[in-house]
């Protein structure tokens, strides 16, 4: 019997017995969802001081002076980098003066935070648009650490669930989950989308999920490949309810066609990107650039007096700084690496979900920089949130996914203090 038939038995008698109290009842749903909260209250806790904290420390990057937050804390400090465009869209629109903020950020996020702020009145400034950015994230993030506890405990148990979320929670971008990004809101709805779809059998909602997620991010089509399997997996008991899935690229769709109306190019989300310096390259092409910039920056920090001259923190971050493009292929191998073994090896994801994993992963190879061919790879890889189920199962043992979880925590600070000192972006 080989290696991945052990693994998958052993998956299944988990889930058996996971799912069970000691004397023979099924574990309440309840009891996932308290989990669920404790472990949003104590990685937010985490996140939210750590920031609070490191922004009065680490030295603020020279970035900084080249954005709306001048002098420094004018938005909130999880509403830098690409926070700072979303609050922009919210007040001005799209390719209005003075921002002219870009198409290629999708309108759902923006439009969320623009409505509660004027649902619940005060100032509709850069400021008071970046904190509602955070507040929204927030507030959808149980509801994604709940869809994927729940996606994963249908499947492989609570033990698995619970692995999941934590390594998920303290990802070692995690942070990312509680700024004025679009992560948050994405992995609550594509979650959401497989969550119906698998554990609800409701593809209609799993549908209209998918479009509110193509209306967050243009990835969101890659949700159509594992609804269509799920479809395809319980064709008998869904029939004709396949024709729902035509609902799930509603939201790109009809962005398109805002943008065709508006300024007469409906792939202008695509087609904006060059102003980021992102262009349709070979993976091939992106690989060997991401290598050999990767191996420059570990040789720029261990030349002899590399950054003399700069007191600490200061050189510190520097030398952090120029470890980008490393840290992009280290979380790019590390996701692919979770593909393969989940997938291929021990068989315990299926191939709608390993398939929709390794489509997020590997995007950003096709439209890479010249200067960061991976960009953002470490918070796009957040959102794929099969890896972490293939993690929680993985981590089976208490006191290995301790270890994880505490390791990962420990170099998510690394990249917060990066993040609030305007020296990293992902």
């Amino acid at each position: 019997m080989n290696r991945a038939r052990v693994l998958g038995d052993a998956v299944r008698v988990c889930k058996i017995r996971d799912t069970v109290d000691s004397g023979g009842y099924k574990v309440s749903p309840w009891r996932g969802l308290w989990f669920v909260l404790a472990v949003y209250a104590a990685s937010r806790l985490f996140y939210l001081a750590a920031g609070t904290v490191l922004v009065g420390v680490v030295p603020i990057g020279s970035f900084q002076q080249q954005t709306e937050d001048v002098p420094f804390g004018t938005i909130n400090l999880w509403g830098h980098w690409d926070g700072e465009h979303y609050a922009r869209l919210a007040s001005n629109g799209y390719l209005e003066p003075p921002n002219n903020v870009s198409p290629a950020f999708f309108p759902l996020y923006p439009l969320l935070i623009r409505s509660f702020a004027e649902l619940f009145g005060g100032p509709v400034s850069l400021g008071a648009l970046s904190l509602w950015g955070v507040l929204i994230s927030l507030a959808v993030l149980p509801l994604a650490f709940y869809f994927v506890y729940r996606i994963t405990e249908d499947g492989w148990g609570t033990r698995a669930a619970q692995g999941a979320v934590l390594a998920l929670a303290f990802f070692p971008t995690s942070f990312f989950l509680n700024a004025a990004y679009t992560e948050s809101l994405f992995l609550a709805l594509s979650a959401g989308a497989l969550w119906a779809a698998r554990v609800r059998r409701d593809l209609l909602l799993a549908a209209l999920f998918a479009g509110l997620a193509t209306a967050t991010r243009n990835v969101g089509v890659f949700l159509f490949l594992p609804l269509a399997y799920e479809w395809l997996r319980n064709a008998g008991e869904y029939r004709w309810r396949g024709l729902y899935l035509a609902l799930a690229p509603s939201g790109l769709v009809a962005y398109m066609g805002y943008l065709w109306y508006r300024f007469g190019d409906p792939l202008l989300f695509y087609t904006d990107q060059a102003d980021w310096g992102r262009e349709a390259t070979s993976p091939l092409a992106t690989m060997e650039n991401i290598w050999s910039r990767a191996h420059g920056g570990v040789e720029r920090v261990l030349e002899p007096g590399a950054f003399v001259g700069t007191p600490y923190p200061g050189r510190l971050m520097l030398y952090l700084d120029a470890l980008l493009n490393t840290y992009n292929l280290l979380f790019l191998l590390l996701a692919v690496g979770l593909v393969v073994l989940g997938a291929a090896v021990w068989r315990v994801l299926p191939l709608g979900l390993a398939g929709y994993a390794l489509l997020l992963t590997v995007a950003p190879a096709f439209f890479g920089t010249e200067s960061v061919p991976l960009m953002g790879m470490p918070r796009y890889v957040l959102v794929a949130f099969p890896l972490f189920i293939v993690l929680g199962v993985l981590l089976g043992d208490r006191r290995l996914l301790a270890g994880w979880v505490a390791a990962s925590a420990a170099l998510s600070l690394v990249f917060v203090s990066l993040f609030v000192g305007w020296w990293f972006v992902a």
